[in-house]
């Protein structure tokens, strides 16, 4: 039998595919993962090796094959003397059987500016339209160092055109000088090899300039095509791209990459010339990009010694623990094995809940995407959370700076891991642990955590189950399980938007409260009244609060 493409990566899925078959047999494995991979895997086995070694390789969709041919007209019918190529993640995608659109293409002897003016000749002298034609500006911060022209086609939507380019670095500096290249020159400084092979377009074949991009797609390896360390000390953010790459793909890190990646001048270099935001950015693309798999890029993270870089809290700042007493600057970096423990066992309990081997991300939607990614985020920074850091004479919970500041991330994120999941959690896991449910106490701790309660009860439980090694985890499971019945069966689902059933208005005019701050006092006693008994009414209310308050009192004293 003729082998098929990427031989070996292609045994290594087949063999997970059986394991996964008969994980199915015991009753814990999605049907949906299993339809997907092998849909994929029969995308895998349609392009043989010879055909990868510089014959047609890649089968084109309609839509590409009527831009490809449309574009090769232009090269042909204009006296532009260029060589098209498509760069990149696209061919990497279309040789493992994925679908792409992020189409890039690499320009030989013109800019993309240039080309992008032919193009528009043509439709001109043909009766076409002319094209949107937008201009990517040159911006470091976003590792763009050279001008990209990006147009609009009707089906497949924005290109890219680009001259192909070769990159030196200067010794203190990210931001490269930036020269027209060779197709060789332009393969070299890519980030890895399995990103630098070219798809040209007027002799429909890939070319590997690396002479190891195929090889490494086949082997399921991760690799720079030049030395690792110049490469990282070069744009060390590729530290973080290798993970992401190899995670999103179950790929394996070279072992001179890896060295790399762990040297502290790579780290250094990671935390002082890479933008927060970009760093952010990588790290979301872990938790929720294309076929993310989080817990494949923490444990790398973990074994190359990566976190205290992504998760970064400056170590000049003053650390306090929860007694506001100053503690030393590197309590966070002896918490990183601790964090670990939390998002391991965080991605196995969901992936045991929901009854899968691996939970697929890309089939959510955003809202329980964004659940998903607090879930792994608030379970890590667990750990972290009775710590405060000293940053301009103001005390900021760790878990909160290391989200907006360290990642940039959202303010929403920030808020709801640090100031509404963390910050319940241990209230969360007392409750959990009485002996009966108190229904008052239970809505007020779910009016405080809201629609992420479940998030809350989820980190909460994980972390009983780091902090208590048994043997059985069962005990634990039920007891909060106990506690989502209880919600359940006490109409408590949504007690977070409910309303007193007297307004601030009513306060002031049926109990004769002057308005100010008292009026919220009564308002918050009315919603206690109403936990202890769902079916009191507007009429009852008014009735109790009355004989409770005389209406003759213009000011009353609440503890």
């Amino acid at each position: 039998m003729t082998p098929t493409i990427l031989d070996s990566y292609l045994g290594r899925r087949l063999l997970y595919m059986r394991a996964l078959m008969n994980k199915r047999i015991a009753g814990i494995v999605c049907p949906n993962a299993i339809t997907s991979r092998n849909q994929r895997i029969k995308r895998l086995a349609t392009t043989t090796n010879q055909e990868m070694a510089g014959n047609k390789t890649i089968k084109l969709n309609e839509v590409e094959l009527k831009l490809f041919n449309f574009l090769r007209d232009i090269v042909e019918q204009s006296d532009c003397n260029v060589t098209l190529r498509v760069a990149g993640g696209w061919v990497r995608d279309k040789l493992l059987g994925l679908d792409s659109s992020d189409i890039d293409i690499a320009l030989d002897t013109i800019t993309g500016s240039g080309f992008a003016q032919f193009v528009n000749k043509y439709e001109k002298e043909h009766g076409g339209k002319t094209h949107s034609i937008g201009v990517i500006k040159v911006n470091p911060e976003q590792s763009k160092h050279l001008e990209t022209i990006t147009m609009k086609f009707d089906d497949i939507g924005w290109v890219d055109f680009v001259n192909l380019r070769s990159e030196t670095y200067s010794k203190d500096h990210r931001i490269p000088d930036v020269q027209f290249g060779t197709p060789q020159e332009d393969a070299e400084r890519r980030d890895f090899t399995i990103n630098s092979l070219f798809y040209n377009i007027s002799n429909d074949k890939i070319e590997d300039f690396t002479e190891r991009g195929i090889g490494d797609l086949k082997k399921g390896i991760i690799r720079t095509p030049l030395d690792s360390r110049v490469t990282f000390l070069d744009d060390p953010l590729r530290v973080l791209r290798a993970i992401r790459f190899a995670s999103r793909f179950n790929f394996k890190l070279d072992e001179n990459l890896r060295q790399a990646a762990q040297l502290d001048d790579v780290k250094d270099a990671l935390i002082q010339k890479v933008s927060r935001e970009r760093v952010g950015k990588e790290l979301l693309g872990m938790l929720e990009g294309p076929s993310a798999h989080p817990q494949r890029a923490f444990t790398l993270m973990h074994e190359l010694g990566l976190f205290k870089c992504v998760f970064l809290v400056p170590q000049q700042s003053r650390i306090l623990d929860e007694n506001a007493k100053n503690v030393p600057s590197d309590i966070i970096s002896q918490k990183w094995d601790h964090a670990y423990k939390h998002s391991t066992r965080m991605h196995q309990y969901l992936n045991t809940r929901n009854d899968c081997v691996e939970l697929e991300i890309d089939k959510m939607n955003e809202a329980k995407r964004h659940r998903y990614k607090l879930r792994i985020l608030a379970s890590f920074l667990c750990p972290l959370s009775s710590f405060d850091v000293m940053e301009s004479n103001k005390k900021i919970r760790v878990p909160y700076y290391i989200i907006k500041e360290s990642l940039k991330l959202r303010n929403r994120d920030a808020g709801d891991i640090a100031d509404t999941i963390l910050a319940n959690c241990g209230e969360l896991r007392n409750l959990v642990h009485e002996k009966v449910f108190d229904r008052v106490k239970t809505g007020l701790l779910l009016r405080k955590v809201g629609s992420l309660w479940k998030v809350c009860r989820d980190v909460a439980c994980i972390s009983d189950m780091v902090e208590n090694c048994t043997t059985s985890q069962s005990p634990i499971l039920a007891k909060y399980d106990s506690l989502t019945t209880f919600v359940a069966t006490s109409n408590l689902q949504g007690v977070w938007s409910w309303k007193p059933l007297m307004t601030g208005s009513d306060v002031i005019q049926v109990l004769g409260i002057s308005p100010g701050p008292d009026v919220k006092k009564i308002l918050d006693e009315i919603i206690v009244w109403q936990l202890e008994d769902p079916d009191r009414t507007y009429e009852s209310c008014v009735e109790h609060f009355k004989r409770l308050y005389s209406s003759a009192t213009n000011k009353i004293e609440i503890e």
